[in-house]
C-alpha cells in the first residue's frame, strides 16, 4: 500500500514538474527569427544600436541587486518631493477621436499614447506600446483614463521593443479581439514571436520601412537601447521609434531611449520639423544604472533641439516604479528647467485644464501634461 501511495505521489511530483516547467518556459522562453541575421541592424550575433552600445547587453540580476541593495543613489531633483501620483483625467470614447482636419494626442499613461488623425472624414487611431495593466512584479500606481472595453476601433499599434512594460502580450491579445483588422508593427526579428504568440496581423521591419492607411504613413526610426523578454533573447529583437506623418505634420515617439546621435539621425531622414515629440523622461534615476537606456528631462530637452521638434510632451513616468524617482519627480525635473508665460498657454490643450501650460526652453514648446491630458495639432 505504501508504494502505491509513493508511486501516486511521484506521479504528481512529475506531473506537477512538467506543469511547471511548461508554465515556466512558455513564459520565460520565446521563438527567435531565424533569418533575423539578415537583417542590416545584426551582427556579431545580437542587434546592434548606430553608436557603441558595449554599455546595452541587458542588466544581469546581480547587476540589479546591487542597485537595489548598494546604490549609490541620486539626490533628490527637486525639494519637496512626495509619493503623490499623477492626476488622472477621464476620458469617453468621443474624447478620443480627433475632429475633422486635426490629430489629437492623448496620453494614456507610461508610453501607451493615443494618436487619431481626421482628414476627409476618414479617421485612423494608433496606440503606442501599449499596456493596460502592469508588467511582471511591478505594481501600477494609475488607472487608465478610459476603461479599456471603451476604446474606439484601433487602427495601429506600434511597438517600440520587447520589454514587457512596453510590449504587453495580454494587452495586445485583447486589442486584437476586439479589432480584427488591427495591425501591429514589431521591430525586426519578431515574426516568430508574434506567431507564437497568436497576435495576429503583424509587420516586422527594419529601420526606414514604412507603412500607411489612407492619409496617415508610419516610419519605423532609430532609438538606443535594448531588448528582453525571456531568459535567452537578450539583443535578439530589435528595437526603435516612430514618426507617424499626416496632414503635413509629424508626431514622432521615441519608445524607451538613450541618449545618442539617433536624433540626429531621425532629424536628417526626416528632412522636416517635429511638430510633436513623444519623448520619455522617467526611471531614469540613478544615473550610473540608467543613463544608458534612459534618457532623463535634461536629456529630452537635448533630444527635442536634436529632432528639430517644435514642441514635446513627457511620456514614461508616473505610471509604473521602475527606477528610484518618485512618481512625478522626472516632471517636476523638467517644470523647473522651463520658462512659463504670465498668461498661461493653452493653445491646442484638450480638454482645456487650467492647471496644465505650455512652458519654453530654447524656442521648444513643452507640455507638461498629466495622464489623460490632450494635444490638438
Amino acid at each position: 500500500m505504501g508504494s502505491k501511495v509513493q508511486n501516486i505521489n511521484m506521479s504528481l511530483f512529475f506531473k506537477a514538474s512538467i506543469l511547471f516547467l511548461t508554465a515556466f518556459f512558455s513564459t520565460f522562453c520565446f521563438p527567435l527569427d531565424p533569418d533575423r541575421i539578415k537583417s542590416p541592424s545584426y551582427k556579431e550575433g545580437r542587434y546592434h544600436n548606430l553608436d557603441p552600445d558595449e554599455e546595452l547587453q541587458g542588466k544581469s540580476p546581480i547587476d540589479i541587486l546591487k542597485w537595489k541593495l548598494i546604490g549609490p543613489k541620486d539626490p533628490p531633483a527637486t525639494e519637496g518631493l512626495t509619493e503623490e501620483v499623477p492626476l488622472v483625467l477621464e476620458r469617453t470614447s468621443k474624447d478620443l477621436i480627433a475632429p475633422e482636419g486635426k490629430i489629437r494626442v492623448v496620453w494614456f499613461g507610461h508610453a501607451t499614447v493615443w494618436i487619431s488623425s481626421t482628414e476627409n472624414g476618414k479617421t485612423v487611431n494608433v496606440l503606442t506600446d501599449p499596456i493596460f495593466e502592469a508588467p511582471i512584479l511591478v505594481n501600477r500606481l494609475v488607472k487608465l483614463p478610459i476603461p479599456k472595453e471603451s476604446l474606439p476601433q484601433v487602427d495601429f499599434v506600434v511597438i517600440s521593443h520587447a520589454h514587457r512594460d512596453h510590449l504587453d502580450r495580454e494587452t495586445l491579445r485583447f486589442l486584437r479581439s476586439k479589432n480584427p483588422k488591427l495591425q501591429i508593427l514589431l521591430p525586426s526579428g519578431m515574426k516568430s514571436f508574434s506567431e507564437s504568440e497568436e497576435l495576429g496581423s503583424s509587420i516586422s521591419q527594419e529601420l526606414g520601412q514604412t507603412t500607411s492607411k489612407d492619409s496617415v504613413k508610419i516610419t519605423f526610426l532609430p532609438a538606443h537601447h535594448w531588448s528582453r523578454m525571456g531568459i535567452s533573447d537578450t539583443n535578439q529583437y530589435f528595437w526603435g521609434s516612430y514618426a507617424l506623418e499626416t496632414q503635413n505634420k509629424v508626431v514622432y515617439f521615441a519608445g524607451d531611449t538613450g541618449y545618442s546621435s539617433h536624433f540626429k539621425n531621425i532629424s536628417a531622414r526626416l528632412g522636416k520639423p517635429v511638430d510633436l515629440a513623444l519623448l520619455p523622461i522617467g526611471a531614469y534615476k540613478p544615473r550610473w544604472f540608467m543613463k544608458y537606456a534612459h534618457i532623463g528631462p535634461e536629456e529630452a530637452l537635448l533630444a527635442s533641439k536634436d529632432l528639430n521638434a517644435k514642441s514635446f510632451a513627457p511620456i514614461h513616468w508616473g505610471t509604473f516604479p521602475l527606477g528610484d524617482d518618485l512618481p512625478q519627480e522626472p516632471l517636476l525635473d523638467l517644470k523647473q528647467r522651463l520658462t512659463f508665460p504670465e498668461a498661461p498657454d493653452i493653445k491646442g490643450i484638450y480638454p482645456l485644464y487650467t492647471g496644465i501650460s505650455w512652458g519654453m526652453k530654447d524656442g521648444v514648446r513643452i507640455l507638461p501634461w498629466t495622464i489623460g491630458s490632450g494635444i490638438d495639432l
